[in-house]
């Protein structure tokens, strides 16, 4: 990998960070900014976004779920 592709996943991933940071707040004005980030990707960038979104809405069930099963098995 060269120097510019490797600039250029770093700054994919610097954006991907602002967003997910962004929307910790609960904020108007962050959403508002975390959306005109993500109008700016291109749509494998968004395809990649949506995807990570999903793994760890996913993650968050599988743990909830586990954390369940340890404080009352005899409930699931």
């Amino acid at each position: 990998m060269n120097r510019s592709e490797l600039f250029k996943k770093a700054a994919a991933a610097d954006t991907l960070v602002s967003i997910f940071t962004l929307m910790l707040d609960a904020g108007e004005s962050s959403k508002r900014e975390a959306a005109e980030l993500i109008r700016k990707l291109g749509p494998e960038q968004r395809r990649d976004l949506r995807a990570t979104c999903q793994e760890t809405d996913e993650l968050l069930d599988d743990t909830i779920l586990a954390e369940m099963r340890e404080r009352r098995p005899w409930k699931l």
